[in-house]
């Protein structure tokens, strides 16, 4: 099947946009993780007024990672829907060929 162009975006191009979110998204994880770890120590080793300046940080980082890691996703589904898209058009000019 030939490589379809809807919108100006190539398959290839919708591809690497697919990978490239979804590797994205698995290293924000990763360090969310790490994030998370270090935050649950917090308390235990640093209670005093810069701990709780500390913790106000970690509170801006998980609404912000969640924000991040959303809008990932939403541009991972809308590449993903548009990918289909040029494959069934590019399916269906071939078809009607």
């Amino acid at each position: 099947m030939a490589e379809s162009k809807i919108y100006g975006y190539e398959d290839g191009t919708l591809d690497s946009v697919i990978k490239a979110t979804d590797t994205a998204i698995q290293e924000m994880e990763a360090v969310n993780r790490q994030v998370l770890d270090i935050s649950g120590q917090l308390p235990v080793v640093n209670d005093s007024t810069s701990g709780l300046k500390l913790a106000a940080r970690f509170g801006d980082w998980y609404y912000e990672f969640g924000q991040v890691v959303g809008a990932l996703r939403d541009l991972n589904g809308k590449a993903t829907e548009l990918l289909a898209h040029n494959r069934a058009v590019a399916s269906d000019t071939a078809d009607a060929g």
